[in-house]
């Protein structure tokens, strides 16, 4: 009864108020207004309505100015300041104990508490931001729209319970908290279900995936397979507009897919696949074609190209389907980049960006298929997707190379996004061909690398404000989200290729790549360094795949310096950047351990640091102990590499098993580095010695002593014997002691030709 006493108390509580206003006020209130001196701050309403809430005693009163505010906030005419001082005075709090509330007086509707409360949080929820409180209010606002058969005597309720999840997911904290609350079940089950408000639901969804990414599966991946079941089905049976709009929806919940788990349902990817047929080989209008189109390639990069061209079946029949699916969407795909690109101005193609890069996925992708051969096409079939590609990536060439576009570039956030992710579709087009094309390659070089600049310097600088406010760089959302496209990253592999012909090596090295290169090396490498620190692994919070994208990235970079050291050794010689270079491998090499996920890097720094000493040697004291460091982590690289206690008969000289998982990219490192090291033995005098102390030769020595015949890879052997021939060619100390040590049998057992000839004994 205090309950409804409260309501009545709301109609007369201006009469409350005017008993507790003096009588003064009352006359003033009569007065002409322009004998005030200035007019109150917030209106008559809102005032007595914060005056109530601010003396109401119990809840029961609270409640009663509740009603008051309720018709405030349903006239939806308060400003943020209104709404700020009635929050403030009614209490987030107080709102959550009412809806938390299922007991009302006898009489009163059986959701009443509830329903006040949300219409006054709904209207006032700008002010609760971030709130806590707010965030665990989300239980209940699920339950609602979980049991909406409960609450059809009050849709408002609903639909204010979807406009609060909805507020609450608009931002990140928000969104994570729908996380980590599991709402996302109970809104899969109220889309698939249809129940009212389902198209709030899916929102929410969307946009909860957009912001989290594949961590909004984390804790719930059989809510993403239910919901993937259900709206592919959807988009299979589907021939309508509908299906065009289910495009944008499935493009954005495949973005966010968990990782795949052995006991999910394929149901659904058939669903898909085949509704992505239906699309691609019908025809339409160019809208429609590239929804279709940006769903293809948003599923071709997550789900895979198993998934295209089988589809979960085992027939030929239709395995060839899915190439002529394949086929189909790279020719469209490049139809739609040259229409998009081709004679038009810069405005009109920014304006049409996004068809534009949807296509971009699908051509980076098919370029990687034609070269490696993932896809068994047909000759003409190559033929013909080669030169579509060809095509394409000419327009993008044409559009590129309009350098007077580039403070528009700048300019604008959209307008560079679109331009960073053109550059990208080329950069894939390069890593794998530099034959075509060749002249417009070479005039868009100079733009390219100033996107690469500007992208790397705004990014760099971004991680430098993250340390100074004591933030990780691998881990503050907030920062990455400022990040600009790592461009660069995209463009090493090109470079590679770029740097091993003259002309646009010579092109790069003007537009200053070497400076730009080396402190993108120093980046990636402060990037992870902890990881190679003495800390314990668990308080290094860095992700595996960020220490091996870096390690990539660097292994890269050094390919790309190798490729200038050999091409040009006088500017390798005299350019102080080498050796600042040298001097940074020297020091950061010794450093990373030699564990199987880092020899990669290992190897290719060893190799690069040999490489430029050949031609900094005169350069380096002797008395710098980085250089000695610097010898003996690649003696260790080097001699670990291979043994025979891991072979069967213990007599065969094998790869070690901490190489043997990536010894297909090792190998070709290995070699060079002991071709590079073998070079160095007469140049640099002190060497030999230094390689003697280790006792590396010795050991080589003592272990093909153990080796039977025959039981030496010929490419390993005839290393092995041009390192010990020279060695032994340039230091006398080592020519006795491996005579010692039995070098000369070793030349006898594996037939050492040139290794005797060194000792002067004929086989």
């Amino acid at each position: 009864m205090n309950m409804a006493s409260g309501g009545d108390g709301h109609s007369s509580t201006p009469e409350l108020d005017q008993g507790q206003v003096n009588s003064e006020s009352d006359h003033m209130d009569s007065e002409d207004s322009k004998e005030r001196e200035e007019p109150p701050a917030v209106p008559d309403p809102v005032e007595k309505s914060v005056m109530i809430l601010e003396r109401a005693k119990s809840d029961t009163e609270k409640f009663a100015a509740l009603l008051m505010v309720t018709k405030l906030t349903k006239a939806g005419k308060l400003s943020e300041t209104e709404k700020k001082k009635i929050m403030n005075a009614v209490g987030l709090p107080f709102l959550a104990r009412l809806m938390r509330t299922s007991d009302v007086p006898e009489g009163c509707p059986p959701f009443m508490f509830k329903s006040i409360a949300l219409t006054v949080l709904t209207s006032l929820m700008s002010c609760c931001s971030g709130s806590q409180v707010l965030y665990g209010l989300i239980p209940i606002l699920c339950e609602i729209i979980s049991k909406s058969e409960l609450y059809e005597t009050d849709l408002t309720l609903i639909k204010d319970s979807y406009q609060c999840l909805k507020y609450i997911a608009s931002d990140q904290c928000g969104s994570e908290a729908i996380i980590d609350y599991e709402a996302l079940a109970a809104l899969v089950e109220a889309y698939a279900e249809g129940n009212f408000g389902c198209n709030d639901a899916i929102d929410i969804i969307l946009m909860v995936a957009s912001e989290e990414g594949t961590k909004t599966w984390e804790d719930e991946p059989e809510a993403f397979m239910k919901l993937m079941t259900h709206i592919a089905h959807e988009f299979v049976v589907d021939h309508e507009e509908n299906k065009f709009k289910l495009c944008n929806v499935l493009t954005k919940l495949l973005q966010s897919m968990p990782p795949s788990s052995e006991m999910e349902q394929q149901g659904w990817k058939q669903d898909l696949h085949k509704g992505i047929s239906d699309i691609i080989f019908s025809k339409l209008g160019r809208e429609h074609r590239i929804s279709g189109l940006r769903l293809a390639g948003t599923a071709l990069e997550n789900l895979g190209l198993l998934w295209l061209l089988r589809a979960g079946a085992e027939s030929s029949t239709e395995e060839t389907k899915g190439k002529q699916l394949l086929l189909m969407m790279v020719h469209l795909s490049c139809i739609e980049v040259r229409m998009g690109l081709e004679d038009r101005t810069f405005e009109e193609v920014v304006s049409n960006a996004l068809p534009i890069t949807a296509c971009y996925t699908i051509i980076e992708m098919s370029v990687v298929f034609l070269v490696n051969g993932a896809v068994d096409f047909e000759q003409k079939h190559k033929q013909q997707l080669y030169e579509s590609l060809k095509g394409a990536i000419n327009a993008v060439l044409k559009f590129l190379q309009g350098a007077s576009f580039e403070d528009a570039v700048l300019e604008s956030s959209k307008t560079y996004m679109f331009v960073c992710a053109t550059i990208r579709v080329l950069c894939a087009w390069l890593a794998e061909e530099t034959a075509a094309n060749k002249d417009d390659v070479y005039k868009t070089l100079p733009f390219v690398i100033k996107i690469c600049k500007h992208s790397f310097d705004h990014n760099k600088t971004s991680v430098s404000k993250s340390k100074k406010k004591g933030h990780s760089v691998v881990t503050h959302k907030a920062e990455d989200k400022k990040k600009l496209p790592d461009v660069l990253k995209f463009l090493l592999p090109g470079l590679c290729h770029l740097t091993a012909e003259d002309i646009p090596r010579r092109i790069l090295i003007d537009l200053e790549l070497e400076n730009l290169l080396f402190e993108y090396f120093s980046f990636h490498w402060n990037s992870i360094k902890d990881a190679f620190g003495p800390q314990v692994k668990e308080e290094v919070d860095i992700p595996v795949h960020k220490i091996h994208a870096a390690g990539e990235a660097m292994s890269t970079i050094s390919n790309i310096f190798m490729n200038i050291v050999v091409q040009e050794p006088e500017r390798v010689k005299s350019d102080i950047l080498y050796y600042s270079l040298m001097k940074f491998i020297f020091c950061k090499l010794p450093e990373i351990p030699l564990e199987s996920c880092h020899l990669k890097l290992s190897g290719t720094l060893c190799i690069l640091g040999l490489m430029i000493l050949r031609h900094q040697h005169p350069n380096v004291k002797s008395t710098d102990f980085t250089i000695f460091r610097f010898v003996q982590s690649t003696v260790r690289f080097l001699w670990d590499s291979h043994n025979v206690e891991e072979s069967r008969d213990y007599a065969t000289l094998v790869v070690s098993s901490k190489y043997e998982s990536d010894w297909g990219s090792l190998m070709d490192i290995w070699f060079l580095g002991m071709h590079t090291l073998s070079f160095l033995l007469p140049i640099i005098p002190w060497l030999s010695d230094f390689l003697m102390e280790s006792e590396w030769p010795q050991t080589i020595v003592a272990t093909l002593l153990t080796v039977r015949e025959g039981g030496l890879d010929v490419g390993l052997k005839s290393a092995l014997e041009d390192f010990l021939s020279l060695l032994c060619r340039s230091s006398n100390t080592a020519n006795n002691v491996l005579q010692e040590k039995g070098v000369l049998q070793v030349c006898k057992n594996h037939k050492l030709e040139e290794l005797s000839h060194v000792f002067g004994v004929k086989l």
